[in-house]
């Protein structure tokens, strides 16, 4: 009698277990990077993403973390909380905005010297959701990985950001030359 409540017991959360198990990772897409305001402080790079359920459940997005690399020296780590939730069997297109100051883009100086007017990035981080986990019982998370150049000159166009900001005016001096190479 014993061993019955305990199985009458134990029989929903197995079957909870079961349904959660089968949860399908769901799929990110890089559609762009685009910038975002710049101002004396630094500027914005929104990463939008495409993300896919495949599931019949829908899916409460959590968090979405991020390393920063510029020119393979690792200058930013940080996470955001984009709103919404990932519908069943659908997509919802997500913007992740990095917030960079013109001392991260100086923590990264001696490598930028060598690439010039546009600086290469890399994103690395991923998307993780609060109503799935996987078989091992850990939230589900999309890895995002993306690599791609920032156009240094669009960002330093502005003279009243360089009157306004040492760092981005020593930044400028220093990959765009004397005068700011005008």
């Amino acid at each position: 009698m014993r061993q019955i409540r305990l199985l009458v017991a134990l029989l929903p959360i197995c079957l909870l277990s079961l349904a959660c198990s089968n949860l399908q990772t769901p799929t990110a897409t890089f559609r762009k990077m685009s910038l975002g305001e710049v101002t004396a402080q630094g500027f914005t790079m929104n990463f939008d993403v495409d993300l896919h359920n495949p599931n019949t459940v829908p899916l409460p997005l959590k968090t979405a973390d991020y390393k920063l690399a510029l020119a393979g020296v690792k200058v930013l780590e940080g996470a955001a909380t984009p709103p919404g939730e990932l519908p069943a069997g659908g997509s919802l297109p997500v913007t992740v905005p990095v917030n960079l100051t013109w001392e991260n883009i100086l923590a990264a100086e001696k490598a930028l010297r060598s690439g010039g007017l546009n600086i290469p990035y890399a994103f690395d981080g991923g998307v993780t959701f609060t109503g799935g986990r996987n078989l091992l019982g850990q939230p589900l998370r999309v890895p995002l990985k993306y690599e791609g150049k920032i156009p240094l000159k669009d960002l330093l166009d502005d003279p009243g950001i360089l009157l306004q900001s040492p760092a981005a005016r020593k930044l400028a001096e220093q990959l765009l030359g004397g005068f700011f190479g005008k």
